[in-house]
């Protein structure tokens, strides 16, 4: 049994002080707009999908910020740049090859330094940056990706997508799925001892899929104008939670996570999903009351209803 709880109060005052014109503004996701041009449709679904499967690293934003100065998503879509203005390929040869020193030298990671020797002068170590593995475990997701790719004669992650899209067109859920039966990078289940079910997130899965839609449901509808995509969930990570707590709708927090959370410290797994799910619920309930009538937004949806926050 969970501790903490939603708050129809705050639900009621979260709503009601929505400025509809910033909502609608901010619910435009620019965040995958660039000014890049693709030969074909395929190279930019591969530059979508790369950086939605290697959007993770929140908790290096200090050591990004001071040794690579920049945050982790602006990390990620500044690799997915190099390698496309460069001309490497995003396939599934590259991926499954690629080691750590190539993605250091991608994504500008240091992910070694090299500092004096205690006792001998003139004597410089190497040791490891708190980047290394940030860095490691990126080499390791496009390593997985690409043997999944590989063992099933996928050229790249639009041909996997693709071949999904034609057998069950404009099915978003049916595409999340195929993505986390795929891909161990994607994975996002737990299982507790305390608790009876387990906890299904899929954050990375749903927000390639809710991308894809947004990015081609014009160019391709036959394939990706998804008819269900009102039934993703919020893309819940550490931050909708933290929000949601700051805005009164999720409450009872009990005071070691709250210090924990405001101290920037680790959180157990245990305790980052369970706030984790309650973003999702909350958000949930925040859309069932949207559409009741509380709020001036009456078409909000749940992968965008924190949009204007």
């Amino acid at each position: 049994q969970s501790p903490i709880n939603i708050s129809e109060e705050g639900i009621h005052n979260f709503l009601t002080k929505l400025d509809k014109l910033q909502y609608e503004e901010l619910a435009y996701d620019s965040t995958m707009k660039m000014p890049l041009r693709f030969e074909k449709v395929e190279d930019e679904i591969n530059f979508v999908t790369f950086i939605d499967l290697l959007n993770f690293g929140s908790g290096y934003r200090v050591p990004l910020h001071e040794l690579a100065g920049r945050g982790a998503f602006d990390t990620i879509r500044f690799g997915a740049m190099s390698f496309h203005i460069g001309g490497k390929p995003m396939d599934a040869e590259t991926f499954k090859n690629i080691s750590i020193f190539e993605v250091s030298e991608i994504f500008q990671l240091p992910i070694d330094r090299e500092v004096r020797h205690e006792t001998l002068d003139f004597v410089t170590m190497t040791e490891p940056t708190a980047l290394k593995p940030f860095a490691a475990g990126l080499t390791t997701v496009l390593n997985t990706t690409g043997d999944y790719l590989k063992a099933h004669n996928y050229k790249d992650l639009a041909d996997f997508i693709m071949n999904h899209v034609k057998k069950q067109p404009q099915n978003a859920s049916y595409l999340v799925e195929q993505f986390i039966q795929a891909f161990p990078g994607l994975h996002d289940s737990y299982q507790f001892p305390n608790i009876s079910e387990p906890v299904y997130l899929y954050k990375k899965a749903q927000i390639i899929v809710y991308h894809l839609w947004f990015t081609f449901r014009e160019q391709l509808p036959q394939y990706f104008d998804f008819k269900d995509i009102d039934t993703l969930t919020v893309f819940s990570d550490n931050v909708i939670p933290t929000m949601l707590i700051h805005l009164g709708v999720i409450t009872d927090v009990p005071e070691q996570w709250q210090q924990d959370i405001n101290n920037n410290k680790d959180l157990s797994v245990q305790i980052a999903t369970t706030l984790r799910a309650a973003g999702v619920v909350a958000c949930e309930e925040i859309v069932k009351a949207s559409k009741a009538g509380t709020g001036p937004v009456a078409h909000m949806t749940t992968e965008k209803c924190l949009a204007s926050n």
